[in-house]
């Protein structure tokens, strides 16, 4: 680490919080080729998941660049895809495209459900539920799912048709939960390292890019998917000459997803992946970044100097 870069921070709400989550839609794909259908496109091994456990997975072009990243979660009868509702209709759209003759149905049911996120202050519980014990692990309770997700505070995704979640959230708030916003949420994905697609880097990226294969999202034992022999290839035969960095900028200006991360002399050096304010003066992010470039001193805008909160981070 060098005299530039400080120790990682965390971001952990000292209180119990649920944070309702607009900006995540749900995919629902049924029907008895569902899975072969699943396991033949996408980064991860469906294969593997057993019902009531998720998976981070991806789906790639021909060129072995993402199309999509989101949560794969394998329910009774189906498997929900969740990611932000920005994507869904380009997901759905893509995956459709290879049902052919395949009896598997996609269906967009974001409007009639609801994400929700949920942080736990330390001992915390919810008196009504049993909370799942490893990361997207899910337990279920009247068509509803509490999963697990990775971070230094306990925290989980709540899945749940609209009309179910009025009385989940009157239950939190009697036992002194506090109510949240997206951003909170957001921030502490950017704390854990987890990488997400939106329309603005849609192809962008490979999946070593922004560390998909990090986070378990990437299986090299399965068989083919779109994309394979190239994500493979760069794991076996090369080194990636670009990985994902959590970072933060002091500034007061705008910084979205896509925008170019340049070096001191301007030449490209990435791209923001992640970003949100964590206060008035403060952006975290995560940044696709050349290795080369890390060690160098990275700029967005060309001018605001970025901080590399763990230079170890990828690895």
């Amino acid at each position: 680490m060098t005299s530039d870069q400080k120790p990682r921070k965390q971001h952990a709400l000292a209180n119990s919080s649920f944070m309702p989550l607009s900006q995540l839609g749900v995919l629902n794909v049924d029907g008895k080729d569902a899975q072969s259908l699943l396991q033949n496109l996408l980064t991860n091994d469906v294969t593997a998941l057993a019902v009531n456990h998720g998976q981070i997975t991806g789906l790639c072009n021909p060129k072995g660049r993402l199309l999509a990243i989101f949560l794969l979660l394998h329910r009774n009868n189906s498997y929900q895809l969740i990611l932000p509702k920005t994507m869904c209709a380009g997901l759905q759209q893509r995956l459709s495209m290879y049902i052919l003759r395949s009896k598997v149905t996609i269906t967009d049911v974001s409007e009639n459900m609801t994400c929700m996120g949920l942080a736990l202050a330390a001992n915390a519980t919810i008196n009504s539920r049993e909370l799942p014990d490893s990361i997207f692990q899910a337990t279920e309770n009247d068509d509803s799912v509490l999963i697990k997700y990775p971070g230094t505070q306990p925290r989980f995704l709540y899945i749940s048709p609209s009309n179910k979640v009025s009385s989940f959230t009157t239950e939190l708030l009697e036992q002194d939960w506090l109510s949240g916003d997206e951003s909170d949420w957001e921030l502490l994905e950017i704390e854990a390292g987890l990488p997400m697609i939106q329309p603005e880097t849609k192809e962008q990226f490979t999946t070593q890019q922004v560390n998909l294969d990090l986070v378990n999202g990437v299986s090299f034992k399965k068989g083919c998917y779109p994309g394979q022999e190239i994500v493979a290839r760069l794991h076996y035969l090369g080194t990636p000459n670009r990985r994902m960095f959590q970072a933060e900028a002091q500034t007061i200006e705008t910084i979205n997803v896509g925008d170019t991360v340049t070096s001191e002399n301007g030449d490209v050096a990435g791209h923001v992946v992640r970003v949100q304010r964590k206060n008035h003066e403060t952006v975290v992010m995560l940044l696709s970044l050349k290795l080369s470039a890390v060690e160098l001193g990275v700029f967005v805008h060309g001018t605001k100097q970025v901080n590399i909160i763990n230079s170890e981070f990828y690895k």
